[in-house]
């Protein structure tokens, strides 16, 4: 994927703005737009033998002016609020693209950035970027499994829920106001909905035996999940409102771990049906089963992409568990971790990245990485984190509110 380079003038700090806030606005809007995965930043101060600049390979096989837009930045602060304004010029013609400003508070300057980068990101693209999204996950607090929460680059984490009980498999709605998981704070494991602020419980579904791996249609409307109340664990698919549920495979094998299309029309899940854990593919009704994966003996947690045309999963490779990606066709096997164990791949929204779970140096961790393996960062450093669920680019007004 070839990236657009823009280059981040200096940052002037206005009023009662510091020196401080200003560095930050760069640091921050210089870290999202790379992790766009779709624009080079590069810093005005960055010099041209700098051996560590990665916009020399750009420049190296592009234009003989590779820098052909500017981002303006300034930030002004008067008391506790702070405004953000930038505007992006083309550097060969000096037009003006865009003039952009975001009012707020000082303690949210990283939520005001989050958004500039994305409003860069559509205006060159015309994509959705990601910068305002943010990943669930759960990890070890007080001997007990919590769900946490922190933006979508591995910073403002913070625990969400505080029941003292096993909490597991979280995922987004796509209105990023909920937090589907399964829990066992009622005694059993339960599905139960959280509120993504507040962090307490909106919803309830209990039956006896298992429910797990809850998944949210892409219209917020149902949620899939596997379940063994009926013998075996089987794929049901339930309606919010109502609690209405339809049982999706009947099989005498095990069948979990559903993924939506983006389309809401078809599901992926794992099935041990042949013996051992295969991908397959029905329609949303539950009709026309077709396998997916036939590489490999152990294939599981499939992840449909944003875009449509892959699934990512887990194979375990000469004992190692490992991401790899497969066509929707079935078509074109990937794999694109080669160290650690590596578990519960999911999506970006936008689909250029992934994050997911992964065991090294005796430390579980999150990563992400670009959809092609490439670009990996480290997200957190608890070492008992797992099953990431990265939300829609979307915050609640909440979390913008001055405190």
């Amino acid at each position: 994927m070839t990236r657009i380079p823009v280059e981040l003038k200096d940052c002037t700090a206005r009023a009662q703005a510091s020196v401080m806030d200003a560095k930050k606005v760069l640091e921050i809007l210089d870290n999202d737009l790379w992790m766009s995965s779709v624009i080079a930043s590069f810093r005005s101060d960055e010099q041209l033998g700098d051996s560590n600049s990665p916009w020399l390979e750009l420049a190296s096989r592009g234009p003989t002016e590779p820098f052909r837009l500017a981002v303006h930045p300034q930030v002004e602060v008067a008391g506790s609020n702070l405004t953000l304004a930038a505007k992006l010029i083309d550097s060969r013609s000096g037009a003006l693209l865009a003039d952009k400003s975001y009012r707020g508070c000082r303690d949210n300057l990283r939520v005001l950035v989050h958004a500039l980068a994305d409003d860069i990101v559509n205006v060159l693209t015309g994509q959705i970027g990601i910068s305002q999204s943010r990943i669930v996950f759960s990890s070890e607090a007080a001997k007990a499994k919590e769900i946490f929460v922190m933006d979508y680059d591995g910073t403002n984490i913070r625990q969400l829920t505080s029941n003292s009980s096993l909490n597991l498999t979280p995922t987004w709605s796509p209105d990023g106001l909920s937090v589907a998981t399964t829990s066992y704070q009622s005694g059993g494991p339960d599905i139960v909905l959280i509120d993504a602020v507040s962090g307490k419980p909106a919803f309830h579904y209990n039956k006896a035996e298992l429910q797990t791996a809850p998944a949210w249609s892409p219209d917020g409307k149902s949620l899939a999940f596997s379940s063994s109340h009926e013998g075996n664990s089987e794929i049901y698919v339930m309606t919010v409102s109502t609690k209405k549920v339809q049982r999706l495979t009947i099989h005498p094998s095990v069948d979990s771990s559903p993924s939506w299309s983006p389309t809401g029309r078809e599901l992926v899940f794992t099935s041990d049906r042949l013996g051992r854990p295969q991908l397959f593919v029905m329609e949303a009704e539950g009709g026309n089963l077709r396998r997916l994966t036939y590489y490999g003996d152990y294939n599981d947690s499939p992840a449909w992409s944003p875009r449509g045309d892959k699934i990512a999963y887990v194979s375990r490779v000469e004992g190692l568990f490992n991401i790899l990606t497969i066509d929707v066709t079935g078509e074109n096997v990937s794999q694109l971790t080669t160290s650690g164990s590596n578990e519960d791949p999911c999506w970006s929204p936008d689909g250029n990245r992934l994050v997911f779970s992964s065991l090294r140096n005796s430390q579980r961790d999150l990563y992400s990485m670009e959809w092609n393996g490439e670009n990996l960062r480290r997200l957190t450093h608890r070492g008992t984190c797992a099953s990431p669920s990265w939300s829609n680019n979307v915050r609640p007004e909440a979390t913008r509110d001055c405190k």
